[in-house]
């Protein structure tokens, strides 16, 4: 990523994150592993709330909710449907951070956590308020290391790319963001997605128990 625009100091970035309302947004997620020459795709809905938690609405490839509170507490909110707990960010080694990982770093990028941040990353800045570009690199330079992650954003984060040492990537694109109006309204909204994934699920899951089909058939992944 080219850094030829003015430099944006951290303390504004910080500025500019603190200000990012309670929203809703949509999620993809796509996972590159050049070696086997396949991407692994996940689609859903986010729901920030700044002081509460961070929610994932997963619709594809399996119904389910995730969340982070700010303690930093990861939890699946569908553990009734064991059966379909898939996580989209799949369980394979290929050098890319887990679900929980992306979870914690995407929520401290919507916070402005430019404390915890530090202590992980050396932090390239560039761009202006409504078009900014953030470079992640780890302090952390073992062989197994991510080797970077970009993101992208303006009143909104709107792309994190994670690069493994090995070339693989994954990369979440955020779009159609809905400004909610308080978090008490957010947090109705993510209880009726709790119950609607959850009834999802379950009717999913009886639906496999009267067909005789198993989970794995429900795995997206098509060829690069």
């Amino acid at each position: 990523m080219p850094l030829v625009a003015q430099a944006v100091t951290p303390e504004e970035w910080q500025t500019w994150q603190g200000d990012t309302p309670a929203f809703q947004s949509r999620v993809e997620q796509s996972r590159w592993l050049p070696e086997a020459e396949i991407r692994v795709h996940a689609d859903g809905e986010i729901l920030f709330t700044p002081t509460q938690s961070l929610a994932w609405h997963w619709v594809s490839p399996q119904p389910r909710i995730v969340t982070l509170d700010v303690a930093g507490q990861f939890a699946e909110l569908a553990t009734d449907v064991p059966a379909l707990s898939l996580s989209p960010l799949g369980e394979i080694t290929d050098g890319l951070p887990k679900e929980p990982q992306v979870a914690r770093l995407l929520f401290r990028l919507l916070q402005g956590d430019l404390a915890t941040l530090r202590e992980r990353y050396h932090m390239l800045f560039e761009g202006e308020r409504e078009d900014w570009q953030l470079v992640l690199l780890p302090r952390d330079r073992s062989e197994d290391a991510l080797k970077k992650i970009a993101v992208k954003g303006g009143a909104f984060i709107e792309s994190l790319r994670f690069v493994a040492s090995g070339g693989n990537e994954l990369t979440l694109a955020l779009s159609n963001f809905q400004p909610l109006v308080d978090a008490q309204g957010a947090q109705r909204l993510q209880e009726s997605l709790i119950a609607e994934t959850t009834a999802s699920a379950k009717e999913a899951a009886e639906g496999n128990t009267e067909t005789g089909e198993t989970t794995s058939s429900h795995k997206t992944a098509s060829d690069g």
